[in-house]
């Protein structure tokens, strides 16, 4: 398979300036260019794309006005005669470095100032495109012996841009025009299911101005299958380019003559008047176009045709005698068709029709145009025209024939409607290249609109969202705010009247006369401490996001020293303690245990010394209270000591409460609890009551 890549068109048809050996305008480069600019799509940042499309639309303007302005690529209908088309050869890996097929054409009487390479037209599918053109070849000068001279074309070291339906228009310098024979050489073809080969619809040499007659000397191999393909369909004069007319449409038409239905098979016979004796060089027929519109190949072409030169001899007398090629004229479609004059004498010409299509029942006669070329000159424009055969009302319009005009459109010059033809592919694959790119970009930028359309969308839910946010987190801040206020408040205004409660009671009690009331103003004293210290701890609770172990226990240190203040504490607290996590439920059961701890300390015990002991080995949490109290007996029930609620809690928390009590010999009371109960909820709901 071929490896090199084959650059597009319009990297080499959209260079600026002419190439070496361009002639008055438009060629095809005999060479491939040194550089190659770069065609692409152009890369547009996304805030420029509404200037990119706006320059955009007016180069499609300007491209379109130039192709208007070009000889239209109207491919005629083809029914057979599609080619040359080579044999099959198993597909070459790389590129040959010889040349794997090779054309001769002969000479003629003149240099060849250019060669026009016709695609084929591909007959497998309804949607007209080229076939196989060659990707790499040369074309190089022949003498009289077959010897190759100079290269003349050559696109051997890069694949040719693939012409589509346009011909490819080869113009010589003119220092380089070859006088002999052309050798077109093949070095690789085109691809497919592991086959290469090539094919060429038709190959035009140019020479005075004028398409001449094609001559196929050789072929190093041929595909044969008429009457489709072979050899000397390269030089058949049945064009498959259409008819060549201009793009400006005017006034203008067809010679149309509606015959009488019981046509009775009589010739019609048009005669078109030369000035005095001309040598002929070529006539060329143009059918006429359906009044309607509708496309009809060939539309009112004659069955059988006669074309006969006349020649007047000295004495008046008219001699009539056959054109060749006679076997040409037939249904052209919408083709033009071309006869060689043989360089004969003529004084006029006779065109001999009969066998006439009908449409609708009724037999029709159309041509578009007559012309009798030599050298480039039109010896038939605006010449008398008559014809008989046929009864005519009125003027059937004959002018129409000889007006150069088919359609409206002027006829071209061959060598000129093929240059223009050729000159159209830069503008073609411009204008493709512009429209593709206009796609890209609008759907680029209709996917940044539809973006943004959903960007704003997202970005306004989400402002508002952000607004709702900030004014529920500012409420909150205003009901932490208000919340750690009251706390204050409650805490100084409260705070302070329990301890003046508790100096006042322990002042009172220093005074009382009785034991009795010695004991209730302990009571009330001591209860006043209580109530204190539990407001700083709801204070303290309320003001946390979190509570954690650490500062937990220093909590129930403060609790100890501020309610046994009238006995000697001491107390140790680990200082690598975990900063693990306490869960609400486990922190109210945990102070309401060792609340109710301390209580009996400060309440029953009657001790002088309390010692506070927190310690954490492997996964467990000890919290030990000793006092050198009165003691009691562990196995009898002691009524007001909650030993029973401390169980319970002790139980709910996922622990274990030991108690060591000995008569006048101090209390003891530790409560194991794992560290990993303290962050969960107990799983049953708190039923102790206080």
């Amino acid at each position: 398979m071929h490896k090199i890549g084959c650059h597009g068109l319009a990297g080499i048809l959209l260079l600026p300036g002419a190439m070496a050996g361009a002639v008055d305008g438009y060629s095809d480069p005999l060479r491939p260019p040194a550089a190659i600019a770069d065609h692409g799509t152009s890369k547009v940042s996304l805030f420029g794309i509404p200037a990119r499309l706006g320059e955009i639309e007016e180069e499609i303007d300007e491209e379109t006005r130039v192709l208007a302005a070009l000889a239209p690529l109207q491919v005629g209908i083809q029914f057979d005669e599609f080619g040359y088309h080579s044999d099959y050869i198993p597909a070459v890996d790389g590129i040959s470095a010889e040349p794997l097929w090779t054309l001769d054409f002969g000479a003629g009487l003149f240099p060849t100032q250019a060669m026009v390479l016709v695609p084929a037209l591909d007959q497998r599918s309804s949607d007209l495109r080229g076939y196989a053109f060659p990707k790499r070849f040369r074309i190089r000068s022949v003498d009289e012996q077959g010897v190759a001279g100079g290269v003349l074309v050559d696109w051997t070291t890069q694949d040719f841009p693939d012409p589509g339906l346009r011909p490819v228009y080869f113009s010589f310098p003119e220092d380089d025009e070859p006088m002999g024979g052309l050798r077109l050489e093949i070095f690789a073809g085109h691809e497919e299911k592991a086959l290469e080969f090539f094919a060429l619809g038709r190959v035009h040499p140019i020479r005075q101005g004028e398409l001449q007659k094609t001559s196929v000397a050789a072929v190093s191999s041929s595909f044969e299958s008429p009457p489709y393909w072979g050899q000397d369909y390269l030089a058949s004069q049945r064009y498959t380019l259409g008819m060549p007319l201009s793009a400006k449409d005017g006034a203008g038409g067809n010679l149309i003559l509606k015959l009488p239905t019981e046509w009775q098979d009589e010739p019609v016979v048009v005669r078109v008047e030369l000035d005095d004796t001309n040598v002929l060089g070529w006539v060329n027929l143009f059918p006429g176009r359906s009044p309607s519109g509708i496309d009809v190949p060939g539309y009112g072409f004659p069955g059988s045709m006669r074309i006969f030169r006349v020649e007047r001899r000295a004495d008046g007398k008219e001699l009539r005698f056959l054109l060749p090629d006679q076997e040409l004229l037939k249904n052209p479609g919408n083709n033009m068709l071309r006869l060689r004059g043989a360089g004969s004498v003529a004084n006029a010409l006779e065109f001999e029709c009969n066998d006439f299509p009908a449409y609708q029942g009724q037999p029709v006669f159309s041509l578009g145009e007559i012309e009798v070329i030599r050298s480039g000159h039109n010896l038939s424009r605006d010449r008398l025209v008559s014809i008989r055969g046929v009864e005519m009302a009125e003027d059937p319009g004959l002018r129409s024939l000889v007006d150069g005009k088919v359609g409206g459109r002027d006829i071209l010059h061959l060598p000129e409607w093929l240059r223009q033809l050729a000159k159209g592919k830069p503008h073609e694959v411009r204008l493709a290249g512009l429209k593709a790119e206009q796609l890209m970009l609008r759907e680029r930028w209709g996917r940044f609109r539809a973006q943004t359309l959903i960007g704003g969308a997202a970005a306004g839910v989400v402002g508002i969202l952000g607004v709702v946010l900030y004014l529920l987190r500012s409420r909150r801040r205003a009901e932490a705010r208000l919340r750690r206020q009251i706390y204050s408040d409650l805490h100084d205004e409260v705070g302070s009247n329990l301890g003046s409660v508790s100096l006042l009671v322990e002042q009172l009690a220093g005074i009382a006369r009785s034991e009795r009331m010695k004991d209730g103003m302990f009571n009330l004293s001591l209860m006043a401490r209580e109530a204190c210290v539990s407001l700083r701890e709801v204070v303290w609770v309320a003001d946390q996001k979190s509570i954690r172990l650490p500062a937990l226990l220093q909590k129930l240190n403060e609790r100890a020293e501020r309610v046994l203040d009238d006995v000697k504490f001491s107390s140790e607290i680990p200082g690598d303690c975990p900063d693990e996590v306490v869960s609400l439920s486990i922190k109210r059961h945990l102070m309401m245990f060792f609340k109710e701890a301390v209580h009996n300390c400060a309440r029953h015990a009657r001790a002088t010394e309390v010692r506070l002991t927190i310690f954490v080995f492997g996964n467990e949490l000890t919290i030990e209270l000793r006092d050198n109290g009165c003691g009691f007996d562990g196995s009898q029930p002691v009524d007001g000591w909650g030993l029973g609620s401390m169980k319970q809690r002790a139980r709910e928390m996922g622990g274990e409460m030991e108690l060591h009590a000995v008569p006048a010999g101090g209390t003891t009371v530790r409560l194991r609890l794992p560290l990993s109960a303290l962050s969960k909820e107990p799983s049953q709901p708190y039923k102790t009551s206080n």
